[in-house]
């Protein structure tokens, strides 16, 4: 017998009044059973999110909930007064946010926060909140929790303060756990640890999981139903092996087009991949080290170094993408920002065309830097707020003497946009008039103004979604053979490598520990680091045969 958990029907959460009203959630119904996980399935604005704050009525004060109702263990939410609703709130349901960093409090420890949920709903005495929020914390592979109970979010790292989250979440042992991209912004490997954790729990206690992601990989391995959101409605709802063997809706099967892989990088390429032999060495980077000190005591005596870069070698030649792999802290961004000059080096070579680039003064590395570009992972970081779009593609130009009159570079200007994707109008424009997408073509665009050879992509499509990332991976290769473009890709995405590069390297901390073809690298790996890093890569497996 089926025993329901959670029953939301015809949720329509809107912002705005009268005529002006628009839906951000429009009649969303779905039904959540003891001890299943449900998977709300969508990319960024389809209003995921939004349905988990309005079950949890933890909505911001712009958006309310217009319509339907949140049924828990047969109990209507939303005819609870605000008094009743914060005792369902920890101890009926958890909720694990998706950015743990912005979550926690920062001037509490880690069992100061767990034992406000166990103080709040269980009642426990101060010394049996410690007992709880160690076991917690050693419950959710927290290492040494008896010491690390008294630590700060800060001295964690990020895998680690989301398993901080999930500890306070599980403190009031809920019936139902709300997990809102739990894994987003965490590495390959630790997403997998995180998914593992999930698993374990819910087979332990029995409860039911709301799982809200963007991510077809990750729904392939933890779902048991899924319902696929677009523009605030669900469009499609399946239990995961239907959806996974038959997606119907024209939305559920753009996002698994969208999805980069070795098998649509094949159907794809009606051309030979490259040879290295052939082609111009533009890079050439010869055991370069970056290494910071590490000072202590009063006069600030270095005592040791960081190896962030240590001893690293590569080369990149034209009309090729090379990936750079490694997770978070390996060396990658730094070993980017070395080879351009954009922070001192200790130690190596880094030749552009033969050239070494750390003997060039100040005036011929900046007219070198027409050569090779940069696109940085956060978009809107990177561009100045209050610059229109053609100063900002523009900027390069001026700096290099590229277009002798305002008229001739706006011209070029309207040309690039247009290259990227973009419209010619759009110059006249902020960058927070654009989406996350948009904002990278501009970037793109940028690059592109100073005619390089070599572009560094640094983790250029990690915060996109899977369309909208498809589409900047498309635009990348395009313009690859337009233009003979190399790149040098940074990424911690094992299928955004197998999609765009032609020869890999794996970093991990701070050395290349193995190197090769992409299709030697990824399909045969000798490297015990690689290999552990392929496979915790989610795959869509092919659930016809499950």
């Amino acid at each position: 017998m089926v025993d329901t958990l959670l029953e939301v029907k015809n949720l329509t959460s809107s912002v705005g009044s009268g005529d002006s009203r628009v839906n951000v959630v429009d009649d969303v119904s779905f039904k959540i059973n003891k001890g299943e996980t449900f998977v709300l399935l969508g990319e960024s604005g389809s209003g995921k999110s939004i349905s988990a704050l309005s079950i949890m009525r933890l909505l911001p004060a712009a958006i309310n909930i217009s319509g339907g109702e949140v049924i828990l263990n047969g109990q209507n939410l939303f005819q609870l007064p605000e008094s009743k609703m914060r005792d369902v709130r920890g101890a009926k349901i958890g909720m694990i946010f998706q950015e743990p960093q912005t979550s926690l409090n920062p001037v509490l420890t880690a069992g100061q926060q767990i034992s406000e949920t166990l103080y709040r709903h269980k009642n426990l005495s101060k010394d049996d909140c410690i007992k709880r929020s160690v076991e917690l914390l050693d419950a959710v592979g927290i290492p040494e929790p008896d010491r690390r109970i008294n630590e700060y979010p800060h001295q964690f790292s990020g895998g680690m303060k989301q398993r901080i989250m999930i500890a306070i979440a599980l403190a009031g042992e809920p019936d139902l756990l709300i997990a809102d991209e739990p894994t987003t912004a965490l590495d390959v490997t630790i997403q997998a640890q995180i998914l593992d954790l999930l698993r374990q729990l819910q087979q332990d206690t029995n409860m039911a999981i709301l799982f809200i992601t963007h991510d077809l990989g990750v729904t392939s391995q933890i779902a048991d139903h899924v319902a696929v959101m677009r523009q605030g409605k669900i469009v499609e709802a399946k239990d995961k092996k239907n959806l996974f063997s038959n997606p119907e809706h024209p939305y559920t099967l753009q996002l698994f087009d969208a999805i980069p892989s070795w098998k649509k990088r094949q159907s794809e390429d009606n051309e030979s991949e490259v040879d290295r032999s052939e082609q111009q060495r533009l890079l050439t980077v010869r055991d370069l080290k970056v290494h910071y000190p590490i000072r202590k005591g009063l006069f600030k005596k270095v005592v040791g170094h960081v190896r962030a870069v240590d001893g690293v070698s590569i080369d990149v030649h034209a009309g090729e993408t090379v990936a750079l792999v490694g997770e978070s802290g390996s060396g990658k961004t730094t070993m980017g920002k070395g080879i351009l000059r954009l922070l001192q080096t200790t130690d190596g070579e880094v030749l552009y065309k033969g050239q070494d680039l750390s003997q060039l003064d100040a005036a011929a590395l900046r007219s070198k830097r027409s050569e090779i570009q940069i696109v940085f992972q956060d978009p809107y970081s990177s561009m100045n707020p209050r610059m229109m779009v053609k100063d900002i593609v523009q900027e390069g130009m001026l700096a290099q003497g590229i277009g002798e009159t305002r008229e001739e570079r706006d011209k070029m200007t309207a040309e690039l946009l247009e290259q990227v994707g973009l419209l010619p109008e759009h110059q006249s424009r902020y960058p927070h008039e654009f989406s996350g997408g948009q904002r990278q073509r501009i970037c793109i665009a940028r690059a592109l103004a100073v005619k390089p050879k070599l572009i560094i992509c640094d983790e250029p499509t990690s915060a996109l979604d899977v369309s909208v990332q498809a589409q900047i991976l498309a635009l990348l290769r395009k313009l690859q053979k337009e233009h003979q473009l190399a790149y040098l890709f940074i990424t911690h995405n094992i299928s955004v490598v197998e999609y765009i590069a032609h020869y890999v390297a794996v970093m991990y901390q701070g050395k290349i520990v193995e190197q090769g073809d992409v299709e030697q690298v990824l399909l045969h790996p000798e490297n015990e680091y690689t290999k552990e890093l392929l496979s915790a890569v989610p795959r869509i497996k092919n659930m016809a045969t499950v």
